[in-house]
């Protein structure tokens, strides 16, 4: 991956820092210049006396990623080519070639697995094939999110890639179409070997975008067709997504008039909005456990913190992200310019807030799980490359309900299940209705001075 120099990485610091000032200098006079002459004056300096030359309109955008960055973690500007890119990955939807790609030892990606009737297939491109270069630029020790980032592009338009196949290297052009981003990348049912109890339904899912609350819907519906007991929705990895989605998911389980979850704007009570089940779920009496670690974020707590304030869902895992945050997304420009402002607008809130966190200073942090089990960093890494292995196994019919034999946690991680503690905690819990509802009565909110956990977020 090629990284900027040390120099313009400092200059984008510094003009985001730049930025971040002068969108609050005082105007003491009418005779002041606004802040964005200033800034249009600097770039001009920098553009004619810096030591090496500078595109400024590009750097006058990294630094305004900077300035946003500056209000909170969460806010973001994309530049035109990454709104288009962070669009489509939260709509779903992505325009690229119908491929799964595997990172190579020594750099570089071979395809593992070609999706049937997609582009490349269309095109003769075949699983087991190397990708050495893209567009005559040679990939052998690009990363994999490099590699990614280029096969992608316009709907309709054409990429080029050098292929080496038995020795041979062959040059084969594709044209870009829609492909779709499962939300629900796993839909199981576990039954006990001596099949003396009922089956547990397992959904993963990797995000909330738009149709997830009713793939959730179907999914269960088959699992209940087959004669589950309960449902485990896992959360884990999951990073959030869209908001709306996360409260349709919600109210699959809810009474009429219960409360999802609130949210509130700057300008307080005046701003405030309220998400309440309009009808009756379809799943009310169903028995539900939902999986959560530090990565869950977001809607993914909503949908946690919302189900189980309503002693509908019982958390196992461990604690939290914690963003409780609502971002818009803004378009700037129109045209090839147009561009997207990801703007920290509102919080949300818990209809009771009985699991959330609160750190050293009293902010809201993650949600403590009622059972809390520990995945070790070395778990942690073998299960979600698993999981991302058991997605691309299943993507060309991710909705698809297979059927497995309870997973044994004293056995090595693998992709059906094997090794994994929380996931077999709660199938445990879920054929043990006393100790669930122990659990769910107790209503006694967590301390106020638990501390959540430190971690990097995943971008949404």
């Amino acid at each position: 991956m090629a990284f900027a120099s040390y120099r313009h990485t400092s200059s984008a610091l510094l003009l985001g820092a730049l930025l971040g000032l002068l969108s609050s200098w005082p105007l003491t006079t009418p005779a002041d210049p606004p802040a964005a002459v200033i800034a249009h004056q600097v770039m001009q300096v920098v553009e004619d006396r810096y030591v090496e030359e500078v595109d400024g309109p590009k750097w006058l955008l990294d630094g305004l990623d900077q300035a946003l960055s500056q209000l909170d973690r969460h806010s973001r500007f994309f530049a035109p080519a990454e709104a288009t890119r962070f669009e489509q990955e939260t709509g779903g939807i992505l325009f690229g070639i119908g491929i799964v790609m595997k990172k190579n030892e020594n750099g570089g990606a071979t395809i593992e697995k070609v999706l049937p009737d997609g582009p490349a297939q269309l095109a003769g491109i075949l699983a087991g094939d190397q990708i050495v270069s893209i567009e005559g630029d040679r990939s052998e020790d690009w990363e994999l999110t490099q590699i990614s980032a280029r096969i992608r592009g316009i709907l309709d338009t054409e990429v080029s890639l050098g292929l080496l196949r038995n020795s041979t290297e062959l040059q084969i052009t594709a044209r870009r179409a829609e492909v779709q981003i499962p939300s629900i990348t796993e839909s199981t049912l576990f039954t006990a070997k001596d099949r003396s109890t009922p089956s547990i339904g397992l959904i993963r899912l990797q995000q909330f975008q738009p149709d997830s609350s009713s793939q959730i819907q179907q999914a269960i519906e088959k699992m209940i067709a087959a004669g589950i007991e309960g449902v485990i929705l896992d959360l884990r990895n999951n990073g959030g997504g869209l908001l709306h989605e996360a409260v349709k998911s919600v109210s699959l389980f809810l009474q009429e008039g219960q409360t999802v979850v609130s949210t509130r704007g700057r300008s307080g009570s005046g701003d405030h909005q309220v998400f309440q089940n309009d009808d009756a779920g379809p799943f009310l009496e169903l028995p539900l456990a939902i999986l959560i670690d530090r990565y869950s974020a977001s809607a993914s707590e909503i949908v946690a913190s919302s189900l189980r304030d309503h002693q509908r869902a019982v958390l196992v895992g461990e604690v939290s992200f914690g963003k409780w945050s609502v971002q818009d997304l803004i378009p700037v420009g129109r045209g090839k310019t147009r561009s997207l402002v990801k703007l920290t607008t509102q919080s949300f809130h818990a209809p009771q807030g009985l699991r959330v966190t609160h750190d050293e200073n009293g902010d809201r942090a993650g949600i403590q799980p009622d059972l809390e089990v520990e995945t070790k960093p070395q778990q942690q890494l073998q299960l979600s490359s698993h999981w991302r292995q058991r997605s691309f196994d299943r993507i060309e019919n991710p909705t698809e309900l297979t059927r497995l034999a309870d997973p044994d946690d004293s056995l090595e991680i693998d992709e059906i299940g094997n090794g994994d503690p929380v996931l077999s905690a709660a199938i445990q819990l879920l054929r043990d209705a006393p100790s669930r509802a122990a659990l769910l009565n107790n209503s006694t909110p967590v301390s106020q001075k638990t501390e959540g956990p430190a971690v990097e977020e995943t971008p949404r």
